[in-house]
């Protein structure tokens, strides 16, 4: 007898608890997102798709090199590889705003060229919905903008979004040499 007293006690407790349980919440749609990488330079947030960036480190020990223009701060020895580090704040004619000990050096292959470009500070991976991407030239962001395609507003703040690679295509970036003009 106690055992079927025992069932139905669980039978009622069973029954109480589906008629007093809150609805299971409806799915809620889905929205879109798009994922980068966050950084400084020249004092703007700028995003790179994931897939952009190769990684990401801290500024390495560099060698210096001979004739080159300003924006080529050297050249780092990574795991055996040898990689130019070029400072995008010289290179893109923008001003520093935060100290050296917060840069960090994005490194960024297209085919056979790589090279680790310095910027002022790491934001670490931004999410952002897709419908809240605007397309922009950036034609107020100076230097930046022959690379910005749009931007994201979140939370506030607005992250554009820069081509990285696009950067390492451009002539102007394999003109390193130092000239006379330039040493004058």
């Amino acid at each position: 007898m106690a055992h079927s007293e025992a069932l139905n006690i669980l039978q009622d407790i069973k029954a109480a608890t589906f008629k007093n349980a809150a609805p299971l919440p409806h799915k809620e749609q889905v929205q879109a997102q798009w994922q980068g990488l966050g950084f400084l330079v020249g004092g703007t947030r700028l995003v790179s798709k994931l897939g952009q960036v190769s990684e990401l480190m801290p500024v390495p020990r560099l060698t210096p090199l001979p004739a080159v223009k300003p924006w080529v701060m050297g050249i780092a020895n990574v795991r055996g590889r040898l990689i130019p580090v070029i400072s995008l704040h010289e290179y893109l004619q923008l001003p520093t705003t935060l100290p050296a000990n917060q840069w960090r050096v994005l490194v960024v292959e297209e085919g056979d060229i790589v090279a680790g470009l310095l910027v002022e500070q790491s934001l670490g991976i931004q999410h952002f919905l897709e419908d809240s991407y605007e397309e922009s030239d950036g034609k107020d962001l100076g230097g930046l903008s022959p690379y910005v395609t749009g931007a994201f507003r979140h939370g506030g703040r607005v992250f554009h979004e820069i081509q990285l690679k696009a950067i390492l295509k451009d002539e102007k970036f394999f003109d390193v040499a130092l000239g006379k003009a330039d040493k004058a």
